[in-house]
């Protein structure tokens, strides 16, 4: 199994990567015998074909009966002459039938060889299935099941052993089934088959197999199994199999000191298929089975050290100190070291588990449920390195903090907004632990010019002039492509890695800022903290991202500083992947929308510096605002589809809403920067910034759960507007703001009174915040106090009366 892939000597890794260096070598050994393997197929063609023609001249001969004339038959020297030739082409069609036969014989022994290293059935178990495939079939055909025999194929036949009274079978049935699965060339069609033989009752019993303990024939059953139900595990529905939970963790599960972490390794991979289904998430709470979350969290909690230490996690600095001197010397990992990177690995997949349970149950309306079983042990959210290591951990705090008692209470755990404030700034925002693990596990079995290119990496990175452009060497690792190799592509599979490095890219940077986010709505305290935190140079980095440009910018500039450094073509390509991420557009939306909490504060402490800060980036976002709605505009000439699958419309809205929030609170400050001067900086008139107000509130009129306060603080930032200066009434009614809001009071909706959404979920504004047809209809007040509306009431007036409605 993978702990003993894992473990192999050195000798056979040095002889792994001797093989690997001379691969060139190899190739034209390879191609040398596909020549002999030709000329070999040549000559026992030519002897098929040669047979096959003496023996087509014998039946021709034999059809015919043409040895003498007609008038010489019954003369004394020819009368035996017929009999004599029929014996002999007889003779000589039955031994070209008996070379034929012999000749097939080694093709159908090469057939099966070749069946068995295609579908990894090594060893004498494999040739036994095999076999018995064989002989089991032929006694079928024989016996007239000529059908039946015809539509069994191996993965049908080994199904049917795995599911027979006898324990050998069951171990040989299953033990194939696991060995074909592993073969990736025929997995998909393996899979295929596999499941059109599978009913509900089969599967019930194939996941049963998950809880054989009693003897050691069972626990080799359990093992195999638990690797065909991973490969299942999309096909299964918990509210079918309400057992598998208690299955795996009962059997595969364990947080004793002598777990196996094979079982663990695979019991957590089909947790995680499981989970992605929040079907299968909600299941076990309607099920009100509690013991699922409290299990996950103390397998988080022993395979992380409690607290704030260290010792037990991957850093950047171990691995430069540790493992690179190990690889060079082409020594073994010690064990200490294959335990702590199996941590690691077991670590991000359990807090993959808990955060699409949490997420899930939120969705379900039992999410106070499932906080309660696990306030208790919010303090495994302190370790100071599982939150920069695993975006997941940030996904947990996300899911918890939707709750406002529990979003207190983690804001007073020590090290979590730090934390989280140090992954907002990350210069690897992808960097995924778990991948890099993994990575490390394979760099024992790649070829030395991976390592070679890791060292002048590290060389190259640690002698920059300035420091703070330097990369994080993990995330180097992440983004070596070393697994996608075919030399490696059995070691992958050897290491039940593939699920690990198979997951998909993730911004920890974009993740952190989604639970900061959470945690400060509506949380002064929270907010304080992170103020605390964060200095103003890394506030200022936070606000450059509100700009693409800026953050253009900064990225050239870092890429400037490799460039110029003594690096390969392909090393540069990986740093070029590490530093020019893509996406920003969402993150511009986070960060805009962390800035809105921050400058809510209004606590006793003074921020003033970072408050200014913040105040500088409004000219910024006045121009962001603008241009975000002059592309929605040109989009809309091309395409008058402004549905919620319009991804344009989507993207924009979740920036311009982020853009307005926060405009709306820069310029409610008492600091709030002269507002001409602020239109002035950033080249957009008062009038056309109204008009791009007004057409939001006309391309949104429909907001949904990406961006319910977009309307909402479109109208907070007209009514500022108004408020701020009373000569900006007419602007508004030229611009026909007044129409518009009687559209929006006529179509509010309920989401629009929460301030945003997580998992499905709503955080709703503070108690005694005005509804969004109120906002209107006070804009709409204010508006008529121009001392011309009562003559212009044709243009401006409400023509009808209107029923402010709240649409679910």
């Amino acid at each position: 199994m993978r702990r003993a892939s894992m473990r192999m000597s050195k000798q056979e890794r040095l002889k792994r990567k001797q093989e690997e260096d001379k691969w060139r070598l190899k190739m034209m050994y390879d191609l040398r015998s596909f020549f002999g393997v030709f000329i070999n197929v040549a000559l026992q063609l030519g002897q098929v074909a040669a047979v096959t023609t003496c023996m087509l001249l014998s039946l021709k001969r034999l059809k015919k009966q043409d040895y003498v004339e007609p008038q010489q038959l019954h003369q004394d020297d020819h009368r035996n002459i017929s009999l004599s030739l029929n014996i002999f082409y007889s003779l000589v069609v039955a031994q070209g039938i008996i070379f034929i036969c012999i000749l097939l014989n080694v093709l159908v022994f090469g057939f099966k060889m070749q069946a068995l290293q295609q579908y990894r059935l090594f060893g004498p178990s494999g040739h036994s299935i095999l076999n018995r495939y064989v002989k089991e079939n032929y006694l079928e055909f024989i016996s007239g099941n000529i059908r039946a025999t015809l539509n069994t194929d191996l993965v049908t036949f080994a199904n049917n052993l795995s599911l027979s009274s006898s324990v050998d079978d069951q171990l040989v049935g299953i033990r194939a089934m696991d060995r074909i699965l592993r073969a990736v060339k025929y997995r998909s069609l393996t899979l295929l088959r596999l499941r059109a033989s599978l009913d509900d009752d089969t599967l019930k019993k194939l996941v049963n197999k998950l809880g054989f303990i009693r003897t050691t024939e069972e626990q080799a059953i359990r093992g195999h199994a638990a690797r065909v139900v991973l490969k299942l595990t999309p096909d299964l529905l918990v509210q079918k199999f309400p057992e598998i939970f208690y299955l795996i963790f009962s059997s595969l599960l364990t947080t004793s000191n002598k777990m196996d972490l094979d079982l663990l390794w695979f019991g957590l991979r089909i947790l995680d298929k499981l989970t992605d289904n929040p079907e299968n998430c909600r299941q076990p709470i309607k099920d009100d089975d509690g013991d699922i979350l409290l299990k996950i969290v103390d397998l988080i909690t022993n395979h992380c050290d409690h607290g704030s230490g260290t010792s037990n996690r991957i850093s950047n600095s171990w691995i430069e100190q540790e493992i690179i001197p190990i690889l060079e010397k082409e020594d073994d990992f010690p064990p200490p070291f294959i335990q702590k990177i199996d941590h690691e690995i077991i670590l991000g997949m359990s807090l993959s588990i808990l955060s699409k349970l949490l997420a899930a149950s939120l969705v379900a309306g039992a999410a106070v449920f499932m906080r309660e079983k696990s306030s208790q042990d919010f303090h495994f959210l302190t370790n100071s390195r599982m939150i920069l290591n695993h975006f997941e951990a940030t996904r947990v705090i996300s899911c918890l903090a939707v709750d406002e008692a529990a979003r207190r209470e983690i804001g007073k755990l020590p090290n979590v907004i730090e934390n989280l404030k140090d992954c907002l700034l990350s210069k690897a925002p992808y960097l995924n632990f778990s991948k890099v693990a993994a990575k490390l596990l394979l760099l024992e079995y790649t070829a030395s010019d991976h390592l070679d290119q890791l060292k002048l990496f590290i060389n190259e990175n640690n002698i920059l002039q300035d420091q703070s452009f330097s990369l994080p060497v993990s995330a180097f690792i992440q983004e070596l492509h070393m697994h996608e190799q075919t030399p490696m592509q059995s070691v992958v599979e050897d290491l039940d890695l593939e699920d690990v490095l198979s997951g998909p890219r993730v911004n920890h940077s974009e993740e952190a800022a989604k639970a900061l986010i959470l945690l400060t709505t509506e949380c002064e305290n929270n907010v304080e903290a992170f103020l605390q935190e964060i200095k103003p140079q890394e506030l200022e980095k936070i606000v450059k991202v509100l700009s693409s440009e800026e953050g253009e910018k900064d990225k050239r500039k870092m890429m400037a500083h490799f460039e110029g450094r003594n690096l390969d073509k392909e090393t540069l390509c990986i740093i070029r992947q590490i530093i020019c991420v893509e996406g920003e557009e969402h993150k511009r939306s986070m960060h805009a929308k962390l800035l809105q909490n921050l400058r809510a504060y209004s606590g006793t402490i003074d921020f003033n510096k970072h408050m200014q800060v913040i105040d500088q980036a409004l000219p910024m976002v006045f121009k962001a605002i603008s241009d975000g709605v002059l592309r929605l505009e040109d989009q809309s000439s091309t395409n008058k589809n402004h549905s919620h699958e319009n991804s344009v419309w989507i993207k924009e809205g979740k920036v311009i809403e982020s853009f307005i929030g926060l405009a709306v609170q820069i310029c409610r400050s008492q600091n709030a920067i002269d507002f001409a001067k602020t239109l002035g900086y950033a080249n957009v008139a008062a009038d056309t910034l109204v008009k791009r107000l007004k057409k939001i509130l006309e391309l949104y009129n429909c907001p949904t759960i990406d961006f319910p306060c977009i309307r909402r603080s479109t109208i907070e930032l007209l009514t500022w507007i108004v408020e701020h200066n009373n000569n900006n009434i007419e602007i508004l009614l030229q611009c026909g703001v007044y129409e518009q809001l009687n559209e929006v009071a006529k179509t509010a909706r309920k989401l629009e009174s929460f301030k945003l959404f997580h998992s499905g979920v709503g955080v709703p504004t503070k108690p005694g915040i005005s509804c969004i047809s109120s906002l209107s209809t006070e804009l709409q007040q204010q508006l008529q106090c121009s001392p011309n509306f009562n003559e212009r009431s044709c243009c401006y007036r409400e023509r009808s009366s209107t029923i402010s409605v709240l649409i679910d």
